[in-house]
């Protein structure tokens, strides 16, 4: 029998944390980066339950799975990200989910009076002084945050109950191929959890 998935661990703590920092007002549009990650892809998942418009990055072999997860465009990810989400926002998104770490670069993304959620720590001070020209307003998102919030778990429930996130299962492994599974982890590319059944 398989033990069941913790849910802190795999179904948006830490999106939700930073959603929810953001404030966003109902219909919204956010980018998200590193949207084909476990967390961009909760990101994506969370904000569109919200009622938001999601803009997301993906390679070009995600670019199916970021909008099986609800992403309203789906851009390439890599330099020039800003520009390509500032093609479908012209007067740039309200908020961003910051994923994939790319701090600065997603700053010209983001309208004059919006917010970025970094999900690392706090912003570097060259990171702040950018941010604070623009009036644009840097939260920071923490799994811990958000440990022992039963009704944040029960909305995360409800809404994996009722389809609108999806618990993403990269592979099931038996204890004695947990170091397998964490070379795979580690190489990167993985898209969903890996889980080890006992």
């Amino acid at each position: 029998m398989a033990a069941p998935m913790p849910l802190r661990r795999c179904c948006g703590w830490v999106p939700m944390h930073a959603l929810d920092q953001l404030r966003l007002a109902p219909g919204s549009t956010l980018a998200v980066t590193g949207a084909a990650g476990a967390v961009g892809g909760y990101a994506i998942q969370l904000a569109k339950a919200a009622g938001h418009r999601v803009l997301a990055d993906a390679a070009p072999g995600d670019v199916n799975l970021v909008a099986a997860l609800g992403a309203d465009v789906t851009v390439i990810r890599g330099p020039g990200v800003a520009d390509r989400f500032r093609e479908h926002a012209p007067d740039g998104v309200d908020a961003a989910v910051d994923a994939a770490l790319l701090g600065g670069a997603l700053l010209p993304a983001v309208c004059e009076g919006g917010a970025v959620a970094l999900l690392r720590g706090g912003p570097d001070p060259a990171l702040r002084a950018q941010a604070d020209q623009r009036r644009i307003d840097m939260v920071s998102a923490y799994v811990y945050e958000y440990e022992g919030r039963r009704d944040k778990l029960d909305l995360l429930r409800r809404l994996a109950e009722e389809g609108a996130l999806t618990l993403r299962v990269a592979g099931r492994f038996p204890p004695q191929e947990t170091v397998r599974a964490h070379q795979l982890l580690e190489a990167g590319g993985v898209r969903g959890r890996l889980v080890i059944e006992f």
